[in-house]
């Protein structure tokens, strides 16, 4: 599918539904449910009456259906996991409103999804172009560019943004991706980065750093107080208390350590 054109005028983002495979990632953690903020001006009978008449129309009518609602179907789909179907919706709206920046970013979440990085990358990067200020885009960008072997490319985008906007998630996410390239130095650098910046705002980052501690530096002690840390910001969280336990250590109140670089 060949996708770009003009920009609709349809600017407003929307929330994503939660694609993190660690409750805890800074990213992803407020990516809640996708639901296009035009719907609430829809009639209520409008969207209820499409909602129950939707999914037995079949295929043929679902490209005419309202750009709303085909929004809406995309979200709901993509939550459920069923990202072709997801990305289908979505191309119905760029088939219509080929520069629209809330499909181009639903299309390339399903690309993401479906392991077709290279595909991903190109929505991503039309939807950067509309909308430059978006930080979340633009690390959706950088991972579809690393997860398809452009990682300078993917590692220049994060580390540009962290240094101009001294961005906390951008610091995660270069670290991320060192880790994931086996860089301990950047690793390191990058996450401490993050945890000066905000120590209080995702345990994420306290996971990730003991993780490059003992993958990386093979330092089991700074390890374990990353994790305490962690705990710390989410006790109730089965993840974190888990890798403790795999240290010999009882997760509780006395385990927990002030957040910190």
């Amino acid at each position: 599918m060949e996708i770009g054109g003009t920009e609709p005028d349809r600017s407003t983002s929307y929330d994503a539904p939660n694609r993190g495979s660690v409750s805890t990632d800074p990213f992803y953690r407020s990516q809640t449910r996708m639901v296009h903020p035009r719907l609430n001006r829809l009639p209520l009978v409008a969207v209820m009456t499409a909602a129950v008449l939707l999914p037995f129309t079949g295929c043929d009518s679902t490209p005419d259906a309202p750009t709303d609602l085909l929004m809406e179907k995309g979200d709901h789909d993509f939550e459920w996991g069923r990202y072709e179907a997801a990305a289908e919706h979505y191309r119905h709206i760029l088939d219509r409103e080929p520069g629209d920046p809330l499909a181009l970013e639903g299309y390339g979440r399903c690309m993401l999804a479906l392991g077709r990085p290279a595909e991903a990358a190109e929505s991503f990067s039309l939807a950067v172009a509309r909308r430059p200020g978006d930080r979340d885009l633009l690390v959706l960008l950088a991972e579809a560019e690393f997860e398809s072997g452009e990682l300078d490319e993917a590692f220049d985008l994060v580390r540009t943004w962290a240094l101009d906007n001294n961005d906390a998630v951008a610091w995660y996410k270069l670290a991320d991706f060192a880790r994931r390239s086996n860089d301990p130095d950047t690793a390191r650098e990058s996450i401490i980065r993050a945890i000066e910046i905000d120590p209080d705002g995702s345990a994420s980052y306290y996971l990730l750093a003991a993780e490059i501690d003992m993958d990386l530096l093979q330092n089991t002690t700074s390890a374990l107080r990353r994790l305490r840390q962690a705990y710390g910001l989410e006790p109730g969280n089965q993840e974190i208390a888990d890798r403790i336990r795999a240290y010999g250590e009882i997760p509780g109140p006395t385990l927990v350590l002030p957040p910190g670089p």
